[in-house]
This record gives C-alpha cells, sequence and structure tokens, in this order.
C-alpha cells in the first residue's frame, strides 16, 4: 500500500489566530510582530496585509510605511501555543502518527486510517473543516507519498488549498516547479544553482552528478534525492527532536564596540548553552549571524572537533569568529548565535580542567531552576547594551528551535 502523508500548515498562523480571537479584526490587514521603536521584525502577516507587500521578517518600521491602515499586535507566544494543542488535538483524531515540526505545522500519516475516513483527500478535507469550524482557522494541506512532496505540495495552493503530488508527478508536473520549492534548498543554494543553469527540479534531476559534484562536494546526492522527491523518511508520533538551537537580538542602535558586541555573545552564549543542557543536548557546530546598519546579513560557522554543552568552550569558539566576521569594524543592528549537529550526549573536551567547567555550568543551571533565569549571569555579560542591571529585559530579542 502506497504511503499517504499529509503536511498540514496553518494559514498566517499568528494573524490568524488574533483574527479569530477578535471578530472585529476579520478582513483587516494583522501584522504580528516586535514593535517599529525597538526595531523589531514581522512575524506574522495577514493575507490582507500581504497584500499591501508585508513580508515575514520585514522591519516593522519599513511595514508601517507599507500598510498605514494595519493593525500592528505584538507577539502572543502562550495564545498561539494553546491553540496549536488544539489542533494536535484534532489531528490525532485521525491518526495517532501526529509529528509537529513547528507550533503550526505537522505530519500526519494517514496511510492506515482509510478504512475509517476514507481517501487522504477526504481526510484533509475533513481536518480543514474540523479546523473552520472548531477554531476559526484554516489551513493549507499536501499529500504525498514522501514527506518531501507532501511539503511541496501543501505550498502549491495556499491559503486555504489541497493539493497531492505523486510519485508519478516526479517525472512530471513536479519537474517545471522552481528549484527553491524544494524543503532545504534556501536563497544561498537556489543562487547557486541558478549559477549552473538550474532553476528547475527537472533541470536538477538530469543535471550529471560530476557537474552538480563540482558545486556541491558534500551535497550533490542530496539535492539529487530532493529532486526526485526525497527519501522515505517516516513520520514519527511526538515532536521531532530539534536541529538547532539559539538566540539573537537586534539591538536598539546600531554598535560596533568590541567590548559590547562581546558581552552580547556572550549572553546569547550562555544562554544557547542552557537550553542545551536543560533538554539534554550538545552541539558539534555554531553559526554566527550578523546584520549591519545597511540591512545586509552575513555570518559564518566553525565546527568543534567533539561535542559539547560548555558554555566556556560555545563562546570562546564563537567569539573567535566574531573577531573574524568582523574584522571591517561595521556598526551592527543584530547579532545572533546558532548551535546545530546536536546529539543527545555530550563529549567534553579532553583539557584537564574541563571536569571544572563542567560543574560551574551544572551549579550555574541548579541555581537557575531554583530561583530564576535572571539569578545568575556571566561575568561580562551585563555589559551587553539590552540589559538592565534592575530586571533581565530582551530588547528585541528572538529565540530560534527548530
Amino acid at each position: 500500500m502506497t504511503r499517504a502523508i499529509l503536511l498540514i500548515d496553518m494559514d498566517a498562523f499568528y494573524a490568524s489566530v488574533e483574527q479569530a480571537r477578535r471578530p472585529e479584526l476579520a478582513g483587516l490587514p494583522v501584522i504580528v510582530g516586535g514593535s517599529a521603536e525597538s526595531r523589531g521584525v514581522v512575524s506574522t502577516a495577514s493575507y490582507e496585509a500581504r497584500a499591501c507587500g508585508v513580508r515575514t521578517a520585514m522591519p516593522t518600521a519599513q511595514a508601517q510605511r507599507l500598510c498605514p491602515r494595519g493593525i500592528f499586535l505584538r507577539v502572543d507566544m502562550k495564545a498561539y501555543v494553546a491553540v496549536s494543542k488544539q489542533l494536535l488535538e484534532i489531528f490525532g483524531r485521525f491518526t495517532d502518527l501526529v509529528e509537529p515540526v513547528s507550533i503550526d505545522e505537522a505530519f500526519l500519516d494517514v496511510t492506515g486510517s482509510r478504512r475509517l475516513f476514507g481517501a487522504p483527500e477526504e481526510i484533509a478535507h475533513q481536518i480543514q473543516e474540523r479546523v473552520r469550524d472548531e477554531l476559526g482557522l484554516s489551513c493549507s494541506i499536501g499529500i504525498g507519498p514522501t514527506r518531501l512532496l507532501a511539503k511541496v505540495a501543501a505550498e502549491l495552493n495556499k491559503p486555504a488549498g489541497l493539493a497531492t503530488l505523486r510519485h508519478d508527478d516526479v517525472h512530471g508536473s513536479l519537474r517545471e516547479l522552481p528549484v527553491r520549492k524544494l524543503f532545504g534548498i534556501g536563497p544561498v543554494t537556489e543562487e547557486r544553482l541558478r549559477s549552473l543553469g538550474l532553476t528547475t527540479i527537472g533541470r536538477l534531476q538530469d543535471v550529471p552528478v560530476e557537474l552538480l559534484a563540482s558545486a556541491f562536494p558534500t551535497g550533490s546526492a542530496a539535492l539529487k534525492e530532493l529532486a526526485f522527491g526525497g527519501g522515505d523518511s517516516l513520520v514519527r508520533a511526538g515532536h521531532a527532536p530539534p536541529k538547532t538551537m539559539g538566540h539573537e537580538v537586534t539591538f536598539a542602535e546600531d554598535i560596533n564596540d568590541p567590548e559590547l558586541l562581546r558581552a552580547t555573545l556572550l549572553d546569547l552564549a550562555d544562554r544557547a548553552a542552557g537550553d542545551l543542557r536543560r533538554k539534554g543536548y550538545a552541539c558539534r557546530t555554531l553559526a554566527l549571524k550578523l546584520r549591519d546598519e545597511r540591512f545586509h546579513t552575513f555570518g559564518g560557522q566553525r565546527t568543534l572537533p567533539d561535542a559539547t554543552s560548555s558554555t566556556k568552550l560555545i563562546y570562546e569558539t564563537a567569539a573567535a569568529l566574531l573577531g573574524d566576521l568582523h574584522a571591517s569594524g561595521c556598526r551592527l543592528r543584530l547579532l545572533g548565535l546558532t548551535l546545530s549537529g546536536l546529539t543527545a550526549e555530550a563529549h567534553q573536551l579532553e583539557l584537564d580542567d574541563s571536569w571544572r567547567e563542567a560543574a560551574c555550568d551544572e551549579a550555574v543551571d541548579r541555581v537557575r531552576a531554583k530561583y530564576g533565569a535572571g539569578a545568575l549571569r556571566r561575568a561580562g555579560a551585563d555589559l551587553a547594551p539590552y540589559r538592565r542591571r534592575s530586571d533581565p529585559p530582551r530588547a528585541n530579542e528572538q529565540r530560534s528551535q527548530t
């Protein structure tokens, strides 16, 4: 029996939740995100706001210029998490194989649900009806025999759409789509493919592996697999393990003071490493994201010889990388740290005093668990320009976990 996988993608989720709980906002351009005064960015925009040109990750100040009549709201994560839990309950009525991949997306394997609920398309229609009738929200659903095909299909008819991609479509309609439609191909990879003339999925399917390997020495096989519909990975019940953890902050004013940047980085490393230890992970790779005053975003990454959750090691590695990336001394508006290559066990580097660092981290974690995250701070992190000594503000800070 061919596997039937659904990818349910909620439409403009944060904004839609706000419109559902405030009927007077229905049909209005709703924009959810940080404030313009704190140089915030758009988290989600309703489709009415998108018609004005507002997009996710756009500076809120720019969104205000594009959509002066927009309704600007701050993020209410508690409300969105509560709705996400209600969505999972609805999905669970149709299958016990529900794998959330974010607060507004989930994979469902409905292969074994056909006898009770009908064909996959019928199941998808029923889910859309339940979500609309019970929560007042809309969702787009993609159906496919693999996770990748379901994901691509979900993007074809947004919002409130339904689409199916089958194995036969891999050599048919899928070939006509641009390569950016493949989950996992971002702007940088798309541009490199474009330089090779590989603008569509069909061209990526047809290109000789040797040519692809010349531009992607370590990723050519993975790109070929994506072009042909992706691997046969299973949908697993429960939340998928995170792929990354991290934090980023947008400064109230552009800065280039090395001491303030290092203090900010120490604070970000302290909290990111704490997240790792609290969830039982260690990381192999760290990446920095920098955005300058001209809104140019750049960065880099470093891979450690062994997985670690040590705040000291993560910070020192990140600080060295920051020194290389910020050699020009340009003024920065944003600094972010992301940890990846996560593993369930930490393997500390074999240094003579490594046990001291582990003991220090453990002691800090215990105090914070008992008295709160602001009970202890690393020496130097208090100099971060968005910190106040009386309380622990976040400026326009974002936390990432995927």
